[in-house]
């Protein structure tokens, strides 16, 4: 069955005031959105369906005030503000000694219940909580939106079961110098190969790696003592390895968001990947980070309904440094979201409403 892969689904988003929630005053746009956290009450968003039956994913980022014994926020979704039933998310950790920590969370309507109302409702509401210390309070947030088309319960039960390939060990190659982000806004956009950087204590280091359906990606640094995350396109874990110096995501499946296990469903898109890396001690790390995507879409690319069609992900860039470390940010706050026609599965069993911690 042939099936074409694409990007960027169709996003619309419609910023509203509602009863009890303060509403921003520019409207939500396709992809991310810039606001901030509340301060006194929260923040709820009114999502118009744009796709019958579309499945809306919404993920929260910002980075916290740090050196505290417990920050974060709590995001929701359903069909009026504060409602939950469609999901919840929440990201709450201490972040002592860390000055600046990259804090995200995610929410997912995706159910298979058909006649459920976070499927059929014509509109649904996101609401930001006030964030649980008091310092990020009124912080830059950036909200991420995607809407993805339905697919048939038929097709759902024809993808495959991802089955994630072993570790293998990278072999690095004379290795490009690049500039890592400090966030997923100014990550620059990597393909395979090594690449030579520099880790600043007290910052998280970011590059993103565009990820097929079918496809798996493999982050290999020079130093064991680097800790490496992998981060699907709505910024949850996505790891079926993690050790020392390295990391392997999930297969991106779209049966991935059957799963409780949060390192599962974050591979349950295909699009952008972030690779985020945090050094030891209070030292500068130069090291190499290698990296590697097997795979190809194929049975496993979901055949969506009614959707629109797709574009093509733009050209790999890279980030560069010069001798007074200026940034050079490219593909600024892209969020791309890679996905084939097709449409969401609805089965016997509801999953929609699952907590998730980052």
């Amino acid at each position: 069955m042939d099936r074409s892969l694409g990007a960027l689904t169709a996003l619309a988003l419609l910023a509203l005031a509602v009863p009890g929630a303060h509403a921003d005053d520019a409207p939500l746009t396709a992809g991310h959105h810039r606001t901030t956290l509340p301060t006194q009450q929260p923040r709820a968003f009114t999502f118009a369906r744009t796709i019958p039956g579309s499945t809306l994913h919404v993920a929260l980022w910002y980075v916290g005030a740090g050196d505290s014994n417990g920050e974060g926020v709590r995001l929701s979704l359903g069909t009026a503000p504060g409602d939950e039933r469609c999901g919840t998310g929440a990201v709450f950790r201490p972040t002592l000694g860390d000055p600046a920590p990259l804090l995200s969370t995610d929410v997912s309507s995706w159910t298979d219940v058909l006649d459920h109302p976070c499927v059929t409702a014509d509109r649904l509401t996101v609401t930001v909580d006030v964030p649980s210390e008091r310092a990020d309070r009124g912080r830059d947030a950036t909200l991420v939106v995607v809407e993805e088309p339905p697919v048939s319960a038929y097709s759902y039960d024809l993808l495959p079961e991802p089955v994630s390939p072993p570790w293998t060990p990278l072999t690095p190659a004379a290795p490009e110098p690049a500039r890592p982000g400090q966030t997923y806004d100014d990550a620059p956009v990597l393909a395979d190969g090594t690449y030579a950087l520099t880790l600043r204590p007290g910052r998280t280091a970011v590059v993103a790696v565009l990820l097929g359906w079918d496809q798996t990606l493999r982050a290999q640094t020079g130093d064991p003592a680097v800790d490496v995350d992998i981060r699907g396109p709505l910024l949850s874990l996505s790891e079926a390895v993690k050790a020392g110096g390295h990391a392997q995501s999930r297969v991106a499946s779209y049966r991935n968001r059957d799963s409780f296990d949060p390192t599962v469903t974050g591979g349950q898109l295909a699009g952008t990947h972030y690779v985020l890396l945090r050094p030891p001690g209070a030292e500068k790390v130069r090291t190499t980070l290698t990296l590697a995507t097997t795979g190809a879409p194929g049975d496993g690319v979901p055949n969506y309904l009614d959707a629109p069609t797709p574009a093509t992900p733009s050209a790999t860039s890279t980030g560069s440094e010069n001798d007074d470390g200026d940034r050079r940010p490219l593909l600024a706050g892209a969020v791309a979201v890679v996905l084939a026609l097709g449409a969401l599965a609805l089965r016997a069993t509801r999953r929609a409403g699952r907590d998730r911690g980052r």
